[in-house]
């Protein structure tokens, strides 16, 4: 919207309606607004009926078509109307979005709505462009909104209420990691003789509780915090809130030298220290071990959802105005300056630490812990122009250079952040810009060990207290799931549940897919795939890790370890099943266009395309692909069945038990399932030996998503048991006994207790060869019990040919001699073991026709040659050969036999 517009007035408003329509003329075809997918999972409102369990935007856009049918002419087909269309569509988003019950404002009303506040009028524009609306369903843009109550807020499907953020961080803390954090800190001070600086980055994904880590860190260790956290714009909020002004003196960068950069640093911290030492000599304050604890509740004093505290406010505010000024007259002679201002940062920050002391000389611990939250921004790139000129490092580099002249100081200062752009938070030391690094220790590497799985024996407690028992009925309960993992699950569940606010697995999905973001499509759907069947990126390449660094950043990928030298990082996905569920039904919505089924193997082949996936997995990624796909097939058969709506937000979907035979009905086709599975003799085929049929008839599996197996004690039957309870698949280590994958079977009915002794397995091996070869599955190292019934599946993938006894056979007797007398049961009596060939439609009703040259690409093995492009060429393959990537046998005899003696 031009600025000409402005300021706004009613009659503006209407004329300028004509830009609307000129807008949607060029941005898309008004018919075809049906077609526009699901943007983000925030949209439901779980109290208003039926149709609110349809997506925001899918709601506002039926709105707009039965507005567009009944009052012809309007959206973009009659000028004349479309002059207050803008109107109309707000009149018709609120209509939509608010509760029932909730009177929704008149068309004068909206007119005044978009005068008060002239930036929504661009915002809706692009809303219509881009057939996306849930986004402008905030504070900021609908300033209205501010009038409703936090109860009827909280109701919104497209608000994630910053209220109950900052409940959840206000939750009595968990865990020992602030202490951890602290002994770290207070490790490195007194073993590292020659730091280049005390600063230490915290990297990890969004939800781990960093900021939550810091904030109880502080009530131990005196804490300066700072909050640098960008505006997020388009109705996403966050807790803590920034310091704004702080975060303002960090912008306007790029024209700006080192020195200048180096010396406006210097001068922010010099006044930081000032401030601090002046306030802690206020009588409120006593010294002693009560000290860390004072200050930060002084800071909190008054603090909101959206505020920091008002002591903490004044306090870093005034650090700020003052910096400000004193800043504006460094233009001239900035390297002298530059010195003055690192030595009044010094003293300031002697006098500091000699004020928190008091009589404490100890110098064995750190005294004051500084951290700048959400401090990615401090990484930003130099603009070109720039680069070698005056200017060669990002903030964070020449922060860190200020940093390094306070080594004499028990001060550390802290940086968190989900940026994993380790070149920028912990750079190698060959890299380093500074002389002093080169020749000196690495900066620490970063900290990443974050708490996981913190309220576990809080959710087993309360099934206790319940009186329930470790069903898969109730290990498939949201109560449930949002124990394991990250504890914002539980705790923004409790949250939610309490106040009617957003479900948690809206939020994890929001989260996931990067709230919505149409430019991450790609990287959302392989961050889900990740999540549901595991992904080994490959650390040799560049396109690799930008893309893992980018899923952690993002999309909630957990960052493991990072290695001192911090050339790459171990990342995963590990088990949490409120994310596995919210990854599923990214990946299956919309339900009726095809699913993960038709998504998933096209992620995968993408994936491969772009050389992001570790070598050597192609099998068993696939695998994986196949039988997770055959899991939800069989969820969502048994849901059509049930005529149950599934997608309910707060319940889960995909995270439920499902039959054996359902699911092996959805992994192969159905001549095959009944006419060789469900008649299937084990391997021994003793007569009284029941069909996989009949013993498999009340059994059922319980996954979401693959986690990895260290060893092969976790494929045994008590630790299958564990799987059952988190309702996950198990992956196992590379070279572990023939078996690459096991999926834990619960063996009785849905209300029975999850046991060891009721546990059996599927065993799964997957290969990828094109010739195969005998192979078979000792059931042994799962389920060692000899009378429990036990499925092992061998997938032979990479099979061109029919197998000799077709696409699918059951393993005979081998050796029967060996099995002993028929009255003593054999290890063998009770396995069923399958073997599958092939990777198509033929054999897997997972696979659908039209994505089996997607399955091909996974599978290949590419060559050089297969990825020269110009192999065609006669001439250019010769070419290449003449390079030796390789030494052919026929051709080196014929090419040297002129030259070797006979």
């Amino acid at each position: 919207m031009t600025q000409q517009c402005l300021p706004f007035n009613r009659r503006q408003i209407i004329v300028t309606a004509t830009y609307f329509a000129a807008h949607l003329a060029k941005a898309s075809n008004p018919d075809e607004i049906t077609q526009f997918p699901m943007s983000t999972p925030m949209d439901v409102d779980p109290k208003y009926g039926a149709a609110r369990d349809q997506p925001l935007n899918t709601r506002i856009i039926q709105a707009i078509n039965h507005y567009r049918t009944t009052n012809p002419g309007t959206f973009g087909q009659r000028l004349q109307a479309a002059r207050l269309e803008p109107i109309i569509l707000l009149e018709l988003m609120l209509l939509t979005y608010l509760p029932t019950g909730t009177e929704a404002p008149d068309r004068d009303t909206c007119v005044g709505y978009i005068e008060g506040n002239p930036n929504l009028w661009a915002k809706l524009v692009a809303a219509y462009g881009c057939k996306s609306f849930s986004k402008l369903f905030n504070l900021v843009d609908m300033p209205f909104l501010r009038g409703l109550t936090n109860q009827e807020i909280g109701r919104f499907p497209g608000s994630l209420s910053v209220y109950a953020l900052q409940s959840a961080f206000e939750e009595p803390y968990q865990g020992e990691t602030p202490q951890l954090l602290v002994n770290i800190l207070n490790d490195y001070w007194r073993s590292c003789e020659r730091p280049y600086s005390w600063s230490l980055p915290v990297i990890q994904s969004s939800g781990m509780g960093k900021s939550r880590m810091v904030s109880e860190a502080a009530l131990s260790v005196f804490t300066i915090p700072i909050n640098i956290r960008e505006e997020l714009g388009d109705g996403i909020q966050a807790y803590p809130p920034p310091d704004k002004k702080f975060r303002d003196y960090f912008r306007g960068h790029q024209m700006k030298s080192d020195l200048r950069l180096q010396a406006e640093y210097a001068i922010i911290l010099s006044l930081l220290f000032t401030k601090a030492t002046a306030l802690l000599e206020k009588s409120i304050f006593e010294p002693g071990a009560a000290l860390a604890w004072q200050w930060a509740n002084y800071l909190n004093e008054g603090r909101t959802d959206r505020e920091v505290g008002t002591n903490r406010k004044e306090f870093l505010d005034s650090v700020v105005d003052r910096a400000m000024k004193i800043r504006s007259g460094l233009d001239a002679e900035v390297q002298k300056k530059l010195v003055l201002c690192i030595a009044e940062m010094k003293e300031s920050c002697r006098i500091l630490v000699r004020t928190i002391s008091g009589n404490d000389q100890r110098t064995e611990e750190v005294k004051c812990v500084v951290y700048f939250d959400e401090a990615h921004q401090l990484t930003e790139s130099i603009l070109l122009e720039m680069q070698n000129r005056t200017r060669r490092h990002s903030p964070y580099q020449n922060l860190g250079k200020v940093l390094s002249e306070l080594t004499e100081f028990p001060v550390f200062f802290v940086f968190l952040s989900t940026s994993s752009g380790l070149q920028k938070f912990a750079p190698m030391c060959i890299s380093h810009p500074s002389v002093r690094i080169s020749h000196g220790p690495c900066p620490f590497p970063p900290f990443t060990e974050l708490p996981f799985d913190i309220f576990v024996d809080k959710v087993f407690q309360s099934l206790k207290c319940q009186n329930k028992s470790c069903s898969l009925e109730n290990m498939g309960q949201t109560d449930v799931m949002a124990g394991f993992g990250r504890g914002l699950w539980y705790v923004h569940h409790k949250n939610s549940v309490e106040s009617g606010g957003l479900p948690v697995i809206s939020l994890a999905r929001d989260k996931l897919v990067a709230q919505g973001d149409q430019a991450r499509m790609f990287h959302s759907l392989i961050a889900a795939l990740g999540v549901r069947i595991g992904i080994t990126f490959d650390h040799t390449t560049q396109a690799s890790m930008t893309m893992e660094s980018e899923l952690v950043e993002s999309h909630m990928r957990v960052v493991y370890a990072i290695p001192k030298h911090c050339e790459f990082m171990h990342t995963g996905s590990p088990s949490e099943p409120i994310l596995a569920e919210a990854a599923a039904r990214h990946l299956n919505y919309p339900f009726d266009h095809g699913g993960i089924e038709q998504h998933g193997p096209e992620i995968l082949a993408q994936a491969f395309k772009k050389g992001l996936l570790a070598k050597g997995e192609h099998g068993e990624l696939c695998g994986r692909l196949l039988v997770t796909i055959a899991h939800d097939v069989a969820l969502k058969r048994q849901h059509s069945q049930s005529r149950a709506i599934g997608n309910h937000p707060s319940n889960p979907y995909f995270h439920q038990p499902v039959h054996v035979l359902s699911f092996l009905q959805a992994l192969f086709t159905d001549d095959i399932f009944h006419d060789i599975i469900l008649g299937a003799h084990s391997v021994t085929a003793k007569a009284d030996v029941p069909t996989l049929g009949t013993a498999f008839a009340e059994s059922y599996i319980f996954f979401s998503h693959f986690a990895l197996a260290e060893d092969s004690e976790m494929l045994s039957a008590p630790n299958l048991a564990v799987a059952l309870l988190r309702g996950m698949a198990l992956q196992a280590k590379d070279n572990q006994n023939l078996i690459d994958a096991v999926i834990p079977v619960h063996m009785g009915p849905l209300a029975a207790s999850i046991l060891p002794k009721s546990t059996s397995a599927i065993n799964l091996q997957f290969k990828n060869r094109k010739k195969t070869g005998p192979c078979h599955i000792s059931r042994q190292v799962t389920i060692p019990d000899e009378k429990m019934p036990v499925i092992s599946i061998i997938f032979e993938l990479g099979d061109e040919q029919v197998g000799n006894d077709g696409l699918v056979a059951v393993a005979e007797a081998r050796n029967c001699e060996t099995y002993g007398s028929v009255d003593k049961t054999h290890w063998e009596d009770h396995h069923y073991e399958i073997v599958a060939h092939g990777c198509t439609s033929k054999t897997f009703v997972a696979v659908l026709p039209a994505v089996e040259p997607y399955y091909q690409h996974i599978l290949a093995d590419h060559t050089i040659i297969q990825d020269f492009p110009r192999a065609e060429s006669r001439q250019s393959l010769h070419a290449l050969q003449n390079l030796k990537p390789f030494f052919n046998g026929a051709q080196e005899s014929a090419e040297w036999s002129k030259w070797l003696p006979k």
